[in-house]
Order: structure tokens, then sequence, then C-alpha cells
């Protein structure tokens, strides 16, 4: 993997950690949890989705599988065995959301599961 594969592949990756990070860091503020209706303590179940603990399991999964693949990107970056986890995982959490109505969650995981392992396996060259 050149130079500009890897900075590619990082950027996609810390983009889908950031956006994978949001339905952590609000179950850890107390949002999403009470009664959905807005009226009890940690209002807000709505703006999780209809299943917040599948959505943040699930988010955990793939914040763990991406940061992984960061970390081995970068330390070992002519590597490619880190893309079968990485694609089995996300196809799994798109497979997850899809079943439970969580649209972003299959989105986010689809084009992961495509854009990073083709970034990765484009020639490093261009053939001649």
């Amino acid at each position: 993997m050149n130079k500009w594969q890897q900075g590619a592949v990082s950027t996609v990756l810390l983009a889908e950690m950031a956006v994978l990070a949001i339905p952590a860091i609000r179950a850890g503020a107390g949002v999403g949890g009470g009664d959905g209706l807005g009226t009890g303590p940690g209002h807000g179940l709505a703006s999780l989705g209809n299943r917040p603990g599948m959505l943040l399991a699930a988010s955990t999964i793939l914040l763990v599988t991406s940061g992984s693949a960061l970390v081995t990107a970068w330390l070992r970056p002519r590597s490619r065995t880190w893309l079968a986890t990485f694609s089995g995982a996300h196809a799994a959490a798109a497979g997850l959301g899809w079943a439970h109505g969580l649209p972003i969650l299959t989105l986010l995981a689809s084009l992961a599961a495509a854009l990073v392992p083709a970034l990765v396996l484009l020639p490093a060259k261009q053939p001649q």
C-alpha cells in the first residue's frame, strides 16, 4: 500500500470511527433511555433509533474492528490479512442494521466494507 492509499484508508477509518463513537458517547452521557417520549430521565430513545442496545453493540464492534484495522494499516502497510476480519465484521453489522431497522448503521457498514478493501487492494503502481 503506497502513501496515498494509506492516507485514504486512514481517513475513511477515522471518519467511520468518529461517526460510530456518537452512539457510545450518547449512551455514556445518559441520552437514550427513559420512556422515549421525552418525559423521563434520559429522554431521547428515538434519537438513537428503535433499538439503542443493538446500535450500541454493533457500533462498539465496528469501533474495535476499525481501530485495529487502522493500527494494522499503519504498522504493517503491506499486510492484507486484516481485510478478512474487517470485511466480515462490517458485513455482519450491515446485516444486523438491516434486520433491526437501522438504516444509517447499514449504510455506514456497507460503505466501509466496500471502500476500505477496494482502496487497500488497488495496485500500488500504475501498470505500464
